[in-house]
């Protein structure tokens, strides 16, 4: 259907010579690659044409080392040029309440069947208008010749370096929780644990409507069924390893477990996904499985430090479970079986895709009212 992947570096990642190889750098990951002694003048004649921006799709030298970090957040894909094989397929996808909605809060509104959440008031803090530049996302991925069809890679990555961004620019916050995490752990644990407890409940709440987003997306987008297939075999039962932790912590019931609304709405948003746009289906499953894996993970490495350790024991068999299967990279597996897009199904995804890191981001600042 497409010809092979060309990469482009994102406009955030630098490549830099160093004594013992190359620091890769954006600022969402950095990596070092050491180089063999005899290579240096060679990658570094490379690194020269990628830092000159020109001539890299053509320049099979440079693909072929930036195809080396491929499985990292880095790159850009390419628009790719159709092969002569191509039957004149394409996706088109409508969701009429999302591209009718005029912001995020209004989207919300729509589709929120929960009586005790009140969009205006819980998302009070979102834009009134839709802040992502669909144009920008189109320029990025539109076909060579064809002004009409856009390629899904290019869109996907389009998409995640733009999130990525996103989640740079508001972690503050983030990292405001979790040294507000640890200090209430030296000041007093039992409201640690407390604390805890209702932080790992939006964790669980997500596995445990795992299958409840991905049911239906098997159903509706036929395209990617298979994939989706493969993906939910990977995903059933872990909420029972989340569960495994809160009982460690809390002896309430799943009844008394509190639910964020931007937990809860994040959801609504991935089912609503599942049922109009494989595309933004794709985009939404890479931002709930995250983008690169520490060694292990960070709210099981706080568990380890209270004087209930075991508590860790479950969140951390769910963390190496997804890092084993390598899940940040189970999207490009969904949107490489994509035939080309339409303009209205590269602004779904689009839309769909800032709505639900507005609410995967301010989940931290509903966390934080609760210490």
């Amino acid at each position: 259907m497409f010809d092979e992947v060309k990469y482009l570096p994102y406009r955030q990642t630098v490549f830099t010579p160093t004594e013992t190889g190359i620091h890769v750098s954006s600022p969402w990951l950095s990596l070092d690659v050491d180089v063999e002694s005899e290579q240096k003048p060679g990658i570094e004649q490379v690194l020269a044409r990628v830092a000159s921006g020109t001539g890299l799709i053509a320049d099979r030298e440079v693909q072929g080392f930036l195809g080396f970090f491929a499985d990292y957040p880095l790159l850009h894909v390419s628009p790719r040029t159709l092969t002569a094989s191509h039957g004149g397929s394409r996706y088109a996808s409508r969701a009429a309440e999302l591209t009718s909605a005029s912001g995020p809060r209004q989207f919300l509104e729509v589709i929120n069947p929960f009586a005790d959440i009140d969009c205006a008031e819980a998302f009070s803090y979102f834009p009134a208008s839709w802040e992502w530049e669909t144009d920008s996302i189109s320029a990025q991925s539109r076909l060579p010749g064809n002004e009409a069809l856009f390629d899904p890679f290019s869109v996907y990555t389009a998409l995640r370096a733009r999130r990525l961004q996103f989640q740079i620019d508001h972690a503050g916050i983030a990292h405001q929780l979790l040294q507000n995490i640890e200090a209430l752990r030296e000041r007093d644990e039992a409201q640690f644990f407390r604390m805890l407890t209702i932080l790992l409940s939006q964790q669980y709440y997500v596995t445990r409507e795992c299958c409840s987003c991905l049911d239906p997306a098997i159903e509706h987008l036929s395209l990617i069924g298979e994939q989706i297939k493969a993906y939910k075999d990977e995903e059933v039962h872990h909420d029972r390893l989340i569960l495994k932790s809160i009982r460690e912590l809390s002896d309430q019931s799943e009844s008394e477990f509190l639910f964020a609304p931007e937990v809860k709405l994040e959801i609504e948003v991935i089912k609503y996904a599942a049922k109009t746009c494989a595309l933004g289906f794709s985009a939404l499953v890479s931002i709930m499985e995250g983008t690169v894996y520490p060694e292990s993970d960070p709210v099981g490495d706080v568990l380890k430090k209270s004087s209930k350790p075991s508590a860790h024991i479950g969140v951390e068999a769910h963390f190496q479970i997804n890092k084993r299967g390598n899940h940040t990279a189970i999207p490009e597996s969904f949107v490489r079986q994509l035939p080309p897009v339409t303009a209205e199904t590269v602004v779904i995804a689009t839309r769909l895709a800032e709505v639900a890191i507005r609410l995967d981001s301010g989940l931290a600042r509903t966390m934080l009212k609760h210490l």
